[in-house]
């Protein structure tokens, strides 16, 4: 989640039933984020070891064909993916969704839909963190999550329950029906699934010696000024040598809300609260929206040319022969740019390079270092959150400091469940269930 956080704090395995808050205290952000975290896992749980991996009531969340279309409706109702409650209110024109109106999974009529072949339709869950810059709407349609009395700072943000209802083409050799076999579904889903098998080191680099009282103490190594929460993130997929990340020493929550984009200069609502949050020049940006997010792409990354205090216009300068796209004013898919920092090499993203020794780590700034486990997959926007504290001079990150520990991504979690598999031949249509409803399970 790309939120102004001091840390993530939870962790399952601890089996804290709860937190109590003690008189007198400093509240954190991160006790109160873990009570939440501990409450819902213990809910989520609890379906799931009721439910199983998915369920649902009656006929919800039921895939029908439609004659003579490739869409196909996908019936509203409740349905529990991993204990995760999915949500399907429908519409109210005809009742129900179809796979081209989803509410969070936008789609092009022209390559996503169905031909001729044996189609699995599975549901794709996860959460998503929102800002009140993703949640207001241009008309002021839509109540924001800011509170008007407080004349414009936001307070908390929200995290946002997903659920996307997608198609895999299966091998024509494949004859598995996935209905008592849910490893072999998820076996089906292979590289599509995310996160990827990636895992990260990160160690903090041993510096010289210091005789100065005022510095951070000679044996530490993080040398930044400030406690920092960390986010590496995977940018372009891929293996060793294709995918890349980029990196924020603020979890990537500094963002910029966008007027409008025309070329290259975009328009914006407001160019951050003070210089360590706002835009300079050579600044890299990514340019995001609603639609670039719910599909799980990459946004694309320019570099800050040129800015108008007065205007708060921004001049981009997108890569070699790239076109930025265009951004009328009032646009409902909400587009940003959020920054990301910068290498002394001046570049935005970086080559994933694997390893195990002394000469494969690379470092980012004040002496954090991260290594990349060898013979991992990288989905865009798996990431890892790297708290860095000034008090001991080292990142929080389990094992020894001489051997840290390899990690799988934090997030962003996904999980899933098979619907049916659509079989088209000869422009015959045929559909194999394979919902999971609550009575079936408890019978």
């Amino acid at each position: 989640m790309k939120g102004d956080f001091s840390r993530d704090t939870f962790d399952k395995a601890k089996h804290f039933s709860r937190v109590l808050m003690q008189q007198g205290r400093v509240q954190l952000d991160a006790d109160w984020n873990e009570q939440t975290a501990i409450l819902l896992h213990y809910l989520q749980s609890l379906a799931a070891d009721l439910i199983g991996p998915h369920g649902g009531v009656g006929d919800s969340f039921e895939i029908k064909t439609l004659e003579g279309s490739n869409d196909f409706k996908i019936t509203k109702g409740h349905y529990y993916v991993d204990g995760i409650l999915c949500e399907n209110e429908g519409t109210t024109v005809n009742g129900d969704f179809q796979y081209f109106s989803q509410p969070n999974y936008p789609l092009d009529t022209n390559k996503d839909k169905l031909t001729e072949g044996k189609w699995l339709v599975y549901l794709d869950v996860w959460e998503r963190h929102l800002t009140h810059a993703e949640v207001e709407s241009p008309d002021d349609s839509v109540i924001s999550i800011r509170e008007v009395a407080l004349g414009g700072p936001d307070t908390a943000t929200r995290a946002q329950i997903v659920w996307q209802a997608k198609l895999k083409l299966l091998n024509a050799t494949d004859n598995s029906d996935f209905k008592n076999e849910y490893l072999t579904f998820l076996d089906a889903l292979g590289e599509e699934k995310k996160p990827g098998t990636g895992s990260l080191r990160v160690r903090a680099k041993k510096t010289e010696d210091s005789k100065d009282p005022c510095l951070t103490a000679p044996e530490s190594r993080y040398r930044g000024p400030e406690n920092q929460l960390y986010r590496v993130e995977i940018h372009k997929h891929g293996s060793a040598g294709t995918a890349t990340f980029k990196w924020s020493r603020e979890n990537g929550s500094v963002i910029f809300p966008i007027r409008t984009l025309d070329g290259n200069d975009a328009i914006l609502e407001y160019l951050g609260r003070d210089k360590r949050l706002g835009l300079q020049k050579d600044d890299w940006v990514e340019i995001v929206d609603d639609h670039i997010v719910l599909r799980g792409d990459a946004g694309q990354l320019a570099r800050v040319d040129d800015i108008d205090i007065i205007e708060l216009r921004v001049t981009l300068k997108p890569s070699a022969g790239a076109n930025l796209p265009d951004y009328q004013k009032n646009d409902a898919r909400h587009p940003l740019l959020r920054r990301w920092d910068r290498w002394e090499r001046k570049e935005a993203e970086m080559p994933i390079k694997e390893g195990t020794t002394d000469n494969d780590w690379i470092e980012l700034e004040d002496g954090i270092r991260i290594q990349f486990e060898p013979g991992g997959t990288y989905c865009t926007g798996d990431y890892w959150l790297i708290p860095a504290r000034t008090a001991t001079g080292d990142v929080e990150w389990p094992g020894p400091a001489d051997k840290p520990a390899a990690l799988p991504p934090h997030g962003v979690i996904h999980h899933y469940a098979p619907l049916a598999i659509i079989s088209i031949e000869n422009g015959n249509v045929t559909v194999t269930k394979l919902r999971r409803t609550l009575n079936q399970i408890w019978s």
